[in-house]
């Protein structure tokens, strides 16, 4: 999704400490100021050269997306977690997406930063971070892609799309409905598969 990798070059600590120093710095910069920084600014506040930035994100939009992915997979993770202790999965997908929410709107100055990004895909903003969470579910959830379609078809675009649309109208605060309420809304735009899902496998 942002600025793929090649497992050796993530797997090296030099790199691990710098994507993790520029995304920490690029958080606290947006809490304090609530403005864009420049890469350099960027840079210097994460200890870093401003061409080792460039190793790792093209723009500091990029760079904002990332920080929201690091959170949305640490979410993904809990839901899958307490599912595979039994909690139900229509409950745990509406928390889950409740959280996400409140996620954004905790950092809505990161949120609104990382919707100004045009990824690769074409999608703007945390589109492509959606549609990485949804291939991710499929795989946690043992989906067969026989019967939910293959990677960012039509529905994917379309689900990953929808619920950026909503995230975006509710952390501009251009809608009144309360918090529970969208997520339930957000619940509704998810494919069937998700709605029906078979029990994620035991570790």
């Amino acid at each position: 999704m942002v600025s793929d990798q090649s497992p050796a070059v993530e797997a090296d600590p030099r790199f691990t400490r710098s994507r993790r120093a520029i995304a920490d710095a690029l958080a606290d910069l947006m809490r304090q100021k609530r403005t864009s920084p420049s890469v350099s600014a960027l840079a210097e506040a994460a200890g870093i050269h401003r061409a080792t930035f460039y190793n790792h994100f093209d723009s500091v939009e990029e760079a904002a997306v990332y920080v929201i992915a690091d959170e949305f997979r640490a979410l993904h993770d809990l839901n899958i977690s307490d599912r595979r202790r039994g909690g139900e999965p229509a409950e745990l997908a509406v928390a889950t997406l409740n959280a996400m929410l409140d996620t954004l709107k905790q950092r809505r100055s990161l949120f609104l930063l990382a919707s100004t990004w045009r990824s690769p895909s074409g999608l703007m903003g945390i589109g492509d971070l959606l549609l990485e969470q949804l291939h991710a579910l499929r795989r946690d959830l043992g989906i067969d892609e026989r019967e939910s379609g293959p990677g960012n078809s039509v529905e994917d675009v379309y689900t990953a799309s929808g619920v950026h649309g909503v995230f975006s109208a509710a952390v501009g605060g251009n809608t009144d409905c309360d918090p529970e309420e969208i997520a339930v809304r957000l619940y509704a735009l998810l494919p069937a598969w998700i709605h029906h899902p078979p029990q994620p496998p035991t570790t």
